[in-house]
């Protein structure tokens, strides 16, 4: 192995010396590592990362006003579940006409719990389809703890009233981003 792969050059004196020293054997000057700077250049980077994969909450509040205080679409729910009926329905002419159609709608629901999980905006939650209404996907946010606490408990099969905005469609079901409880 080369030799040069164990020395160091002293930035002082311009001599070489073993890796491992601390001062230089030849002018005394204290060898600094670069591990300081390179541990906060580290740190700094993951902060960066950390800042940009947090998701930032704040038009949440605005736009859960906005969505209480909105008046309700008319939005036939139960054509959209005769329409959205199965996953293959994203590949039918009709069901993509109806999804642009329907983006940005505003709809209250009356819908069949399957699945409720915390996430860090609120509660993202799969409804299942009935002959009144579409299988969803909602991103409810709790407007105070009494609604925090309501979801916290919710279990499948329990139904849930949700006031919310239609943001697409996905795998046959409507996604519905915000929501709110009613």
């Amino acid at each position: 192995m080369n030799q040069h792969a164990y020395l160091k050059t002293c930035k002082s004196c311009g001599e070489g010396f073993a890796k491992s020293v601390k001062t230089c054997p030849h002018c005394g000057k204290k060898v600094q590592s670069g591990m300081l700077l390179m541990l906060i250049i580290g740190i700094g980077c993951l902060a960066v990362v950390a800042a940009l994969a947090i998701p930032v909450g704040s038009e949440r509040p605005d736009a859960a006003a906005g969505i209480a205080s909105a008046a309700i679409d008319p939005v036939d729910a139960a054509e959209l579940a005769g329409l959205f009926k199965n996953k293959n329905s994203q590949n039918d002419p009709r069901a993509q006409n109806k999804a642009q159609q329907i983006t940005g709608k505003i709809v209250q629901w009356d819908l069949e719990v399957i699945v409720c999980t915390p996430s860090a905006a609120g509660y993202q939650i799969v409804t299942g389809a009935t002959a009144g209404v579409p299988g969803t996907l909602l991103k409810v946010l709790p407007r105070n703890n009494r609604h925090r606490d309501y979801l916290e408990n919710l279990k499948p099969g329990n139904t849930i009233q949700i006031k919310g905005k239609i943001s697409g469609v996905q795998q046959g079901r409507i996604k519905i981003d915000p929501a709110l409880v009613m």
